[in-house]
């Protein structure tokens, strides 16, 4: 994976999340009215709330495998570039959203609350996925934009290639779900006790 895609990922996330940031600032009052979705009372309830982190878990196994899975196979087809901008632009966009929410709501320390929820799992998640999309976009590249002419023998060994390294990472991202789901709540919980 080249440093050149990897600036490039980065490049269209933060365009996402500046996005997100224009959008939420110009829409802030109906992003935020009528709902207790980031207020007080919320994070009261979320603070006593009782996870079942084995329910969690399976949950986010099969949103974020699920999710990981068809971008995979995007990537195998002539649309795998615009998916790994699309994802990589969706994911700063909703992070965009989110700092503008928790900041209005909360101030400082709403921007420590998104910290911590994301934490531990998006030391497993960020780099997971800037490998997901690095392999999406070699891929893609390779069968469709280069010379295309792999060949049944190239086509076989790409096909191998590509399963094994998705494997792997579909691996990791399942270690960033236990994670979620089962120490995230726990940290939750006790920076909760701060608001």
């Amino acid at each position: 994976m080249g440093l050149k895609a990897i600036n490039k990922q980065l490049i269209v996330f933060i365009i996402g999340v500046c996005s997100g940031i224009l959008l939420a600032n110009l829409v802030k009052s109906e992003l935020l009215s009528g709902t207790e979705f980031l207020g007080d009372n919320a994070l009261l309830q979320a603070r006593y709330a009782v996870i079942d982190s084995s329910s969690l878990f399976l949950s986010l196994l099969w949103q974020r495998l699920g999710e990981a899975t068809l971008f995979i196979l995007l990537s195998t087809t002539f649309l795998g570039l615009a998916a790994v901008w699309f994802y990589t632009c969706r994911y700063g966009f909703s992070m965009g959203l989110l700092l503008v929410a928790l900041f209005s709501e909360h101030g400082i320390k709403g921007i420590f609350l998104l910290a911590v929820g994301l934490l531990p799992q998006a030391l497993i998640y960020v780099p997971t996925w800037v490998f997901l999309f690095a392999l999406g976009e070699r891929t893609c590249r390779r069968l469709y934009y280069m010379n295309g002419n792999e060949g049944l023998g190239g086509l076989k060994r790409i096909g191998m290639r590509l399963s094994a390294q998705a494997g792997l990472l579909l691996f990791v991202l399942a270690v960033g779900c236990w994670l979620e789901a089962y120490v995230n709540p726990w940290l939750l919980r006790l920076v909760l006790k701060l608001f």
